[in-house]
Protein backbone atom coordinates (compact mmCIF):
# COMPACT_ATOMS: atom_id res chain seq x y z
CA UNK A 1 0.00 0.00 0.00
CA UNK A 2 1.57 3.30 -0.82
CA UNK A 3 2.10 6.05 2.01
CA UNK A 4 1.26 9.31 1.17
CA UNK A 5 2.80 12.36 2.40
CA UNK A 6 -0.15 15.51 2.86
CA UNK A 7 1.05 18.89 3.54
CA UNK A 8 -0.39 20.14 6.60
CA UNK A 9 -2.78 23.04 4.99
CA UNK A 10 -4.19 20.36 2.97
CA UNK A 11 -4.98 18.06 6.15
CA UNK A 12 -6.60 21.17 8.05
CA UNK A 13 -8.63 21.40 5.03
CA UNK A 14 -9.26 17.53 5.19
CA UNK A 15 -10.25 17.86 8.65
CA UNK A 16 -12.39 20.92 8.05
CA UNK A 17 -14.64 18.53 5.83
CA UNK A 18 -13.96 15.11 8.41
CA UNK A 19 -17.08 14.50 10.94
CA UNK A 20 -15.95 14.38 14.08
CA UNK A 21 -15.26 10.62 15.72
CA UNK A 22 -16.18 9.16 11.86
CA UNK A 23 -13.98 10.76 9.50
CA UNK A 24 -10.30 9.17 9.10
CA UNK A 25 -8.46 11.34 6.37
CA UNK A 26 -8.76 8.00 3.70
CA UNK A 27 -12.89 8.61 4.57
CA UNK A 28 -12.56 12.18 3.58
CA UNK A 29 -10.65 11.55 0.71
CA UNK A 30 -12.88 8.78 -0.63
CA UNK A 31 -16.18 11.01 0.17
CA UNK A 32 -14.33 13.84 -2.69
CA UNK A 33 -13.27 10.93 -4.91
CA UNK A 34 -17.19 9.70 -5.18
CA UNK A 35 -18.12 13.41 -5.19
CA UNK A 36 -15.82 14.49 -7.98
CA UNK A 37 -16.60 11.27 -10.07
CA UNK A 38 -20.38 11.72 -9.62
CA UNK A 39 -20.14 15.27 -10.70
CA UNK A 40 -17.72 15.06 -13.80
CA UNK A 41 -17.18 11.45 -15.03
CA UNK A 42 -19.82 10.28 -17.53
CA UNK A 43 -22.19 8.19 -15.82
CA UNK A 44 -20.96 5.04 -18.01
CA UNK A 45 -24.53 2.83 -17.36
CA UNK A 46 -25.96 4.87 -20.02
CA UNK A 47 -23.35 3.47 -22.40
CA UNK A 48 -23.99 -0.47 -21.46
CA UNK A 49 -28.00 -0.49 -21.03
CA UNK A 50 -29.97 -1.00 -24.23
CA UNK A 51 -31.46 2.27 -25.48
CA UNK A 52 -34.18 3.04 -28.78
CA UNK A 53 -32.00 4.92 -30.76
CA UNK A 54 -34.71 7.31 -31.79
CA UNK A 55 -34.79 9.62 -35.24
CA UNK A 56 -33.87 13.01 -33.99
CA UNK A 57 -36.48 14.90 -36.58
CA UNK A 58 -39.34 12.22 -36.22
CA UNK A 59 -39.20 10.76 -32.80
CA UNK A 60 -42.00 8.63 -31.72
CA UNK A 61 -44.11 9.95 -29.19
CA UNK A 62 -42.17 11.13 -26.08
CA UNK A 63 -45.50 11.66 -23.77
CA UNK A 64 -45.12 9.95 -20.57
CA UNK A 65 -41.46 9.73 -20.69
CA UNK A 66 -39.01 10.83 -17.74
CA UNK A 67 -35.85 12.05 -19.06
CA UNK A 68 -32.57 10.45 -17.34
CA UNK A 69 -29.80 12.93 -18.00
CA UNK A 70 -29.58 15.27 -20.98
CA UNK A 71 -26.61 16.82 -22.18
CA UNK A 72 -26.48 20.14 -24.33
CA UNK A 73 -23.06 20.88 -25.68
CA UNK A 74 -20.68 19.86 -22.72
CA UNK A 75 -23.00 21.16 -20.28
CA UNK A 76 -25.19 18.06 -18.31
CA UNK A 77 -28.15 19.29 -17.14
CA UNK A 78 -28.63 18.44 -13.24
CA UNK A 79 -31.96 16.81 -12.66
CA UNK A 80 -33.58 17.15 -15.96
CA UNK A 81 -36.94 17.39 -17.36
CA UNK A 82 -38.02 18.35 -20.53
CA UNK A 83 -38.74 21.63 -19.67
CA UNK A 84 -35.59 22.52 -17.98
CA UNK A 85 -33.70 21.03 -21.08
CA UNK A 86 -35.94 23.90 -23.27
CA UNK A 87 -35.23 26.53 -20.53
CA UNK A 88 -31.20 25.63 -20.97
CA UNK A 89 -30.95 25.90 -24.80
CA UNK A 90 -32.42 29.04 -23.96
CA UNK A 91 -29.96 30.58 -21.83
CA UNK A 92 -27.29 29.21 -23.57
CA UNK A 93 -28.40 31.03 -26.76
CA UNK A 94 -28.48 34.50 -24.52
CA UNK A 95 -24.80 33.73 -23.24
CA UNK A 96 -23.89 33.10 -26.62
CA UNK A 97 -24.71 37.03 -26.99
CA UNK A 98 -28.39 36.48 -28.74
CA UNK A 99 -30.00 39.49 -27.92
CA UNK A 100 -33.62 38.51 -26.47
CA UNK A 101 -35.14 40.00 -29.66
CA UNK A 102 -33.42 37.91 -31.41
CA UNK A 103 -33.63 34.60 -29.66
CA UNK A 104 -37.64 35.53 -29.68
CA UNK A 105 -37.71 35.25 -33.76
CA UNK A 106 -35.41 32.13 -33.88
CA UNK A 107 -36.92 29.94 -31.30
CA UNK A 108 -40.02 28.23 -31.48
CA UNK A 109 -40.97 28.23 -28.35
CA UNK A 110 -43.13 30.77 -26.66
CA UNK A 111 -40.50 33.59 -24.74
CA UNK A 112 -41.16 36.93 -23.43
CA UNK A 113 -38.51 39.19 -22.01
CA UNK A 114 -38.82 40.03 -18.03
CA UNK A 115 -40.62 37.99 -15.69
CA UNK A 116 -44.20 36.74 -16.53
CA UNK A 117 -45.69 33.93 -14.26
CA UNK A 118 -49.35 33.34 -15.98
CA UNK A 119 -50.33 31.86 -18.73
CA UNK A 120 -48.12 28.55 -17.80
CA UNK A 121 -45.00 30.91 -17.91
CA UNK A 122 -42.04 30.55 -15.65
CA UNK A 123 -39.19 33.30 -15.24
CA UNK A 124 -35.36 32.83 -16.05
CA UNK A 125 -34.02 35.13 -14.01
CA UNK A 126 -30.29 34.55 -15.18
CA UNK A 127 -30.95 35.76 -18.54
CA UNK A 128 -34.57 37.85 -17.28
CA UNK A 129 -36.76 35.81 -20.07
CA UNK A 130 -39.90 33.90 -19.59
CA UNK A 131 -40.70 31.09 -21.27
CA UNK A 132 -44.21 28.71 -21.65
CA UNK A 133 -44.40 25.10 -20.28
CA UNK A 134 -44.34 22.95 -22.78
CA UNK A 135 -45.24 19.05 -23.22
CA UNK A 136 -42.35 16.64 -23.48
CA UNK A 137 -42.64 16.73 -28.05
CA UNK A 138 -42.86 20.31 -28.28
CA UNK A 139 -40.18 20.30 -25.61
CA UNK A 140 -37.54 18.51 -27.87
CA UNK A 141 -38.84 20.11 -31.06
CA UNK A 142 -38.24 23.58 -29.35
CA UNK A 143 -34.77 22.47 -28.43
CA UNK A 144 -33.50 20.19 -31.25
CA UNK A 145 -34.26 23.64 -33.94
CA UNK A 146 -31.97 25.94 -31.18
CA UNK A 147 -29.67 22.97 -31.29
CA UNK A 148 -29.60 23.39 -34.74
CA UNK A 149 -29.42 27.06 -35.04
CA UNK A 150 -26.43 26.99 -33.08
CA UNK A 151 -24.61 23.98 -34.59
CA UNK A 152 -24.51 22.36 -30.89
CA UNK A 153 -24.77 18.72 -29.99
CA UNK A 154 -27.48 17.56 -27.56
CA UNK A 155 -28.40 13.77 -26.08
CA UNK A 156 -31.10 13.10 -24.06
CA UNK A 157 -31.85 9.71 -22.64
CA UNK A 158 -35.15 9.19 -21.56
CA UNK A 159 -37.68 6.16 -20.43
CA UNK A 160 -41.29 5.79 -21.33
CA UNK A 161 -43.13 5.10 -18.48
CA UNK A 162 -45.48 1.97 -17.47
CA UNK A 163 -48.86 3.80 -18.51
CA UNK A 164 -51.23 3.44 -21.04
CA UNK A 165 -50.74 5.77 -23.95
CA UNK A 166 -47.02 5.41 -23.59
CA UNK A 167 -45.50 4.34 -27.00
CA UNK A 168 -42.74 1.74 -25.45
CA UNK A 169 -44.08 1.30 -22.00
CA UNK A 170 -41.51 0.73 -19.58
CA UNK A 171 -38.20 0.79 -22.20
CA UNK A 172 -35.68 3.52 -22.79
CA UNK A 173 -34.64 5.89 -25.72
CA UNK A 174 -32.39 8.10 -25.96
CA UNK A 175 -32.17 11.14 -28.64
CA UNK A 176 -28.93 12.50 -30.33
CA UNK A 177 -28.34 14.90 -32.71
CA UNK A 178 -24.86 16.28 -33.69
CA UNK A 179 -24.05 19.20 -35.96
CA UNK A 180 -22.44 18.11 -39.21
Amino acid sequence: MPVIRIPDPIYKRLQALAVPFEDTPITVIEKLLNEYEARYQPQQIFETENYKILEPDTPSNLHYTRVLRAVIGSQEIHQPNWNKIVDAAHEMAIRQGFSVEELMKLTLAHIVKGEKINSGFHYLPEVNISIQGVDSNLAWRNTLHLMKNFKMPIEIYFEWRDKEGAAYPGEKGKLIWNAK
